[in-house]
């Protein structure tokens, strides 16, 4: 799961927009999952479009760019070439023509340098830090004094023309036909890791990192991920060899090495030559001290001798790769970026290589917070990490997609083209790119809608056929020509004129519009005809006059239509109208659609800090971000019954929107209460719809928050439902006592079973009694020395300790002082356990283990779990304690300790403290503190799946799947109280995830939505039983399915 906050210069606003530039207009489709994070913005509400693609090279190279060009606008961007000869040959002068560029095209998205440091195609670069490392990304600080980059940037490092032509080559084939000569390579991987340093300490966390990586690429459905480890492997050059020969789609490494390669296992540049993948290039993610030192006396390097290698017609090696070009980076930075990288591809879908290695950086502003000052951590990484390649290639996780693209000819009278776009089984495809492209000439580009369709008007005069391209994620590109044909009419349609009520030429919902097609004679007599609107293929709209009268026109006339056609816009979540006017003869007909300004409403609940029993006025702040004049509207405030109380005292009051404004809406006709017993922690959900007359113009819920005031309140729930409480929650049933119950024999303790676990150690104990944690059943668990304890059993023994939710580490964690707890020579770290029958609990006890930070201080704490008898909860989930008898978090340079929960997916948890910062509610740790979590809300406490108005679905409810068992598609219902983030997963009866059916922001209401039995990469699956998970807020539901061929 992606977390992250992105700091934008000029006020944390991106390339100077504000929320309403966002709203109103394209933004950069690499920066979406960005942009969406810092202006708090669903994905769903943005409008991500592909943007512009920069090209810089040196004059000798410029001739041979033009495979590459007509490539990346077949992707969709508008491409710019640069010549070293028009804008400088310094790095300065460089990167201020990029500056321009940025600053008068606010969709720049990607730059690509071509050349090495040196040689005949000489390309600067920059040098950062003590040690002069060859950096890249300064050309990407741009806009404020950040070292987050505001393009995202990579190199063709090559030294001659044929070695540009091999990575040109590879780039394009790896899009357009990657399984031309093997259908399988994408599905396998290759992991490979080493603890070697050539200076002590050992590392032994690379294998660890890479244990994981293996994992996860086997949870998403690899069908193999081989692995190369030191020890025992040292010499590893045939090995790698092999593997990547036979085809693999990603390649990772994780350890130690040099500008020359890897070691260990060993995999040298001499290596390289070796290699005999042919077409099958990976990508490979080299997370090791200096592989892309692409200025290192090492010429070359590993990474430029990977991308380099082969011949147009004989490639090998890689596509692209992702390094540091310094030679003294550290294990603990790399292993966080390699797992942030690969969640983000996995988890958020970020495939696109710039974007993904960006996320990976910004996980150490999450890992490591303080780390943020000049040369620490995060200036250095985010500096020293390059891409040589295309920062822009998307990366196939598994077996790509292939698309189906239905199209009509064009017209040479109408230019209306319709594309329909749905994968290799059928299903509509949402949001790819067309490019649509003549002489090498994007003459329309956009995304398909919800239904996989993309409409437009283009020009086509003297087109014999244009190429229509078809791009998303996770797919091979499509392709399709499109003939432009003639037909034998006298009439030719050349655009329309709108006359509407507000006079602004634009056609906006529930505004009433006359419509006057133009029209041209192109025939050798004169006509006229008399002619209507096809009603059966209304989109969108509703018809009020249809018929219409074309004046008489002689040969080579134009005019309007004399009679208008008029229409209503009546759907908020249109862009656009389709009109198919034909001759009530039926001699002619003609195609046009005509752009619709949608209505962009943030509508704002504008009071905060309500609390149990108090009485407001509902107040609301809209803010159009569209050109759309929207008038005579009003708004209906729907509120939940019972702890929040709603009355209408007045009449409706109607108004305006104008466009571009804001205005605050006080609801003096409502009179609001919330009750006296509504607890802390509640979120009380309102329904806003803003309409006009019959159209509605906005709907979304809204949810009033009453917030925990202090650490006497409890910690938020998760999406599961577990709280935290301590004891001094004194106003809450669940709040904790403290009970301390000693186990350590050497302290007065008894009855308990003694661990002596050595530093970084674990022990696997059996539970006295099944034990549900997030919905599952564990009946054993791995305790460790270093303050965790993990349902899912664990044989890592992680010490750094991690942000919860976090993709590395345990699963299954409970943290209830999660650190690097250390022993002092032949010492060891006591841990006890107990079963205490009577009071229905096992206890588990860490005795005086000293912290890391002193080797002094010492730590005793305690995990009390209890069974259903001793402790019930409603959902069956059980009650976990964590008690301090002597705690001090006092390690400084370590990110001090994580305390909380954390579920088996890693997606969601508590967080309590992490870094010496708490949660709110959260009181700090002390000793004789006493934490509780439990999924038992307060009393009375207020779920947003809490409301219970009728115009509104009553909860959340997963429907019976139908048909069940199914062959070859099943059909799967779900309902939404109010608006939510949902996600649908598939998975196998081992807990394998299997596809994603969907995970996205979804309104109110009852949805629909189809499983063909394939995983998430389109393959079949085999016959038999799955499991269908839905998770929505503080809902989970599980359904079974069977699949039968």
């Amino acid at each position: 799961m992606l977390s992250l906050t992105f700091l934008f210069a000029n006020e944390n606003l991106f390339r100077g927009k504000d929320r309403a530039d966002i709203l109103n207009g394209p933004i950069p489709l690499a920066y979406r999952h960005l942009i969406s994070e810092e202006y708090n913005i669903p994905l769903s509400q943005l409008n991500p479009q592909r943007g512009s693609y920069l090209i810089i090279t040196p004059d000798n190279m410029v001739s041979h760019l033009n495979d590459l060009v007509s490539f990346k606008k077949s992707q969709g961007f508008d491409v710019s070439v640069l010549t070293l000869g028009e804008i400088g040959i310094t790095a300065e002068e460089i990167k201020s023509a990029i500056a321009a560029i940025l600053m008068d095209d606010p969709m720049l998205e990607y730059v690509l340098l071509i050349g090495d440091v040196d040689g005949v195609a000489a390309m600067p670069s920059f040098y950062y830090g003590p040690e002069n490392d060859v950096t890249d990304q300064k050309y990407t600080h741009l806009l404020g004094d950040d070292f987050f980059p505001d393009v995202f940037i990579g190199r063709f490092s090559v030294d001659s023309v044929s070695e540009l032509v091999v990575m040109i080559s590879k780039t394009i084939n790896y899009h357009r036909q990657p399984l031309a000569t093997n259908p399988n390579w994408l599905t396998k991987a290759l992991v490979v890791a080493g603890n070697y340093s050539n200076t002590v300490p050992i590392p032994i966390t690379p294998k660890w990192t890479s244990y994981w990586v293996r994992d996860v690429l086997l949870d998403e459905g690899y069908t193999a991920v081989d692995t190369v480890f030191y020890p025992p492997t040292q010499q590893g050059s045939a090995l790698i060899q092999n593997y990547i020969n036979s085809g693999v789609g990603i390649v990772n490494y994780r350890g130690w090495g040099d500008a020359n390669g890897w070691h260990y296992p060993e995999f040298h540049v001499s290596d390289v030559a070796g290699l005999n993948n042919g077409w099958m290039t990976p990508i490979f993610t080299s997370f090791v001290c200096n592989s892309n030192d692409f200025a290192n006396n090492v010429d070359p390097c590993l990474g430029e001798a990977l991308i380099r290698a082969g011949t147009p017609s004989n490639p090998k090696g890689g596509v692209a790769i992702v390094g540091p070009s310094d030679l003294h980076t550290s294990t603990k930075y790399n292993n966080v970026i390699n797992a942030y990288m690969f969640d983000a591809m996995l988890d958020d879908e970020i495939v696109e290589l710039g974007p993904a290695v960006n996320a990976g950086l910004f996980g150490l502003t999450r890992e490591f917070p303080n780390l943020n000052g000049p040369e620490e951590a995060q200036e250095f990484y985010f500096h020293v990490y390059n891409i040589l390649g295309d920062p822009s290639i998307s990366i196939y996780l598994n077996e790509p997609h292939e698309f189906s693209i239905s199209n009509e000819e064009l017209s040479v009278l109408d230019g209306y083209l319709e594309i329909s776009v749905s994968d290799e089984n059928g299903f509509a495809v949402a949001d790819a790119n067309i490019s649509v492209i003549t002489n090498d000439r994007i003459l329309f580009k956009g995304n398909t809608d919800s239904v996989g369709q993309s409409k437009a008007t283009i020009d086509v005069s003297d087109i014999p056929s244009v190429d229509v391209f078809v791009n998303k994620a996770s797919f091979i590109q499509g392709y399709s020509e499109v003939l432009v044909s003639s037909y034998d009419y006298d009439l030719a349609l050349l655009g329309y004129e709108i006359n509407d009520a507000n006079e602004n030429g634009n056609l906006e919902v529930g505004e009433v519009v006359d419509i006057y097609p133009v029209i041209k004679n192109i025939g050798n007599s004169t006509s006229n005809y008399t002619g209507t609107v096809d009603i059966d293929n209304l989109e969108n709209y509703q018809i009020i006059s249809s018929e219409f009268e074309i004046p008489e026109l002689g040969p080579g006339d134009t005019a309007s239509i004399s009679t208008p056609i008029t229409v209503r816009v009546n759907s908020k979540d249109s862009d656009h109208i389709k009109l198919n006017i034909v001759d009530q003869t039926g001699e002619w007909s003609f195609n046009f659609a005509i752009p619709v300004i949608k209505p962009k409403l943030d509508v704002i609940f504008g009071l905060n800090d309500l609390a149990p029993n108090s009485n407001f006025t509902p107040e609301f702040t809209y803010h159009n971000y569209s050109s759309g004049l929207i008038e005579n509207v009003a708004i209906t405030f729907v509120s939940p019954n019972g702890l929040m109380e709603c009355s209408v005292i007045d009449s409706t009051v109607y108004f305006d929107i104008e466009p571009f404004t804001s205005q605050t809406i006080i609801l003096n006709d409502y009179y609001c209460s919330i009750a006296d017993s509504v607890s802390m922690g509640s979120d009380l959900v309102v329904n806003v719809v803003i309409h006009q007359d019959t159209v509605t113009i906005y709907q979304n819920d809204h949810t009033i928050s009453i917030d925990p005031q202090n650490s006497t309140d409890p910690v938020f729930p998760t999406w599961y439902g577990y709280w935290a409480y301590d004891n001094t929650d004194y106003n809450y049933t669940q709040m904790p006592s403290f009970d301390w119950v000693e186990l350590d024999p050497g302290y007065n303790g008894s009855d308990g079973t003694e661990y002596k676990l050595d530093d970084d150690d674990h022990v696997n104990v059996q539970l006295p009694f099944e034990f549900q944690y997030f919905g599952r059943t564990y009946d054993e668990i791995t305790i460790n020395s270093n303050g965790w304890v993990s349902f899912e059993l664990c044989d890592i023994d992680y010490f750094y300790n991690y942000t919860i939710p976090m993709a590395l580490g345990p699963k299954a964690i409970l943290a209830p002082f999660w650190d690097d707890l250390e022993v002092i020579n032949n010492d060891s770290i006591r841990v006890y356990t107990k079963h205490d029958e009577v009071n229905g609990r096992f206890i588990i006890e860490w005795s005086r283990a000293l912290n890391g930070f002193d080797e002094f201080t010492e730590e005793t704490f305690a995990i009390h779990l209890y069974d259903q008898i001793a402790m019930p909860t409603e959902s069956g989930d059980g009650v976990i304690e964590f008690h301090y008898f002597e705690i001090a978090d006092i390690d400084a340079d370590k990110n001090y300790a994580t305390v909380g929960i954390e579920d088996h997916t890693k997606n969601e948890g508590i967080q309590y403290v992490f870094n010496n910062s708490y949660a709110p509610g959260a009181a700090e740790l002390a000793n004789e503190r006493a934490i509780r979590f439990t999924t038992e809300a307060p009393t009375n406490y207020a779920a947003p799946l809490g409301t219970e108005d009728k115009n509104l679905p009553t909860g959340f409810q997963l429907f019976p799947a139908y048909p069940n068992p199914f062959n070859p598609v099943t059909t799967i219902r779900y309902q939404l109280p109010t608006a939510s983030n949902i996600r649908m997963t598939v998975y196998d009866i081992l807990g394998r995830k299997v596809n994603v059916l969907v995970h996205e922001y979804k309104n109110s209401g009852i949805h629909t939505l189809q499983w063909n039995g394939t995983n998430r990469f389109g393959q079949p699956i085999a016959s038999g039983a799955y499991f269908v998970i839905m998770e929505a807020l503080n809902f989970n539901q599980i359904q079974k399915v069977i699949l039968i061929k």
